[in-house]
């Protein structure tokens, strides 16, 4: 098996393969903060996987836990990187805990480390997202890179805001750096995402970011997401945190593979996840 051949075998197991679009549903929010969704989430993981979850994002200790409950359903994606609850202030400053070679032989379809791109991160940080690249593409296990700006003032890590100006230029170096699929902040409407996407050499899928007001909320930055370009999101609170999960992700299959609207994919919604 070639080393092209290796990548594009595993990055085809996190889409639909009908419609070209990815759900992926991250889960390795667990060492940042106590999350009670997240404490024994082994039939939540089955329950999802069975509703429609194209792959997993989770780290290797809750995907050794739960394995059994997406194994042969859903791929699964290794987070590579992080920051503890224990050390708040410092997301921006992202540690690489996890190497691509050990994802590879735990059986990951793909690996994800997020950096913040920025004056006071980039010498670290895009330093390593090229030597990650690097070791991806000697293994040929596909990179999928949640890239961010740090920003301004006004922007916290993760949920910004960030202007499309840096948006755009943050996805483009993981692009040219060598990502194969990029997760990364929505901008709030299709057309400015859109600029965003355009200057991307690869696909982007959208960070959920946190716990959503409603069920429609989310659904229309669903919708909002793709209009812009987007190939499919990368949404664990918005939907692990609502109170119909396995609801939500047939609700956003439905308007990621079908093309549903907002309102035809609301109904597949419980009455309680509507609100």
């Amino acid at each position: 098996m070639t080393i092209q051949m290796g990548k594009t075998l595993r990055l085809a197991r996190l889409f639909d393969p009908d419609s070209g679009t990815s759900i992926v549903l991250p889960m390795d929010h667990a060492i940042e903060e106590h999350f009670t969704e997240l404490e024994r989430p082994s039939a939540l993981i089955g329950d999802l996987a069975r509703a429609g979850v194209n792959a997993f994002l989770t780290r290797r200790g809750l995907a050794s836990f739960a394995a059994d409950q997406f194994a042969g359903r859903a791929g699964w994606v290794q987070r590579l990187t992080g920051r503890s609850g224990l050390s708040p202030g410092h997301d921006n400053e992202q540690l690489v805990l996890a190497s691509v070679e050990e994802a590879l032989r735990r059986g990951a379809d793909a690996v994800v480390p997020t950096f913040f791109i920025g004056p006071d991160t980039e010498a670290d940080q895009l330093t390593a997202l090229g030597s990650i690249s690097d070791e991806c593409n000697r293994l040929g296990l596909p990179l999928v890179a949640e890239i961010f700006p740090t920003g301004g003032p006004d922007a916290a890590p993760y949920d910004g805001p960030y202007s499309v100006d840096d948006m755009r230029l943050a996805v483009r170096i993981a692009s040219e750096e060598g990502a194969d699929l990029i997760k990364t902040w929505y901008t709030g409407d299709p057309e400015s995402f859109r600029q965003v996407v355009d200057y991307s050499l690869v696909p982007v899928i959208v960070a959920g970011g946190p716990r959503a007001e409603t069920g429609r909320e989310v659904l229309d930055m669903v919708r909002g997401a793709v209009d812009g370009g987007a190939v499919g999101v990368a949404m664990g609170r918005k939907v692990w945190q609502s109170s119909d999960p396995a609801g939500m992700i047939r609700a956003m299959a439905a308007v990621l593979r079908d093309g549903a609207s907002v309102d035809e994919a609301e109904q597949l919604l419980s009455p309680a996840g509507v609100s």
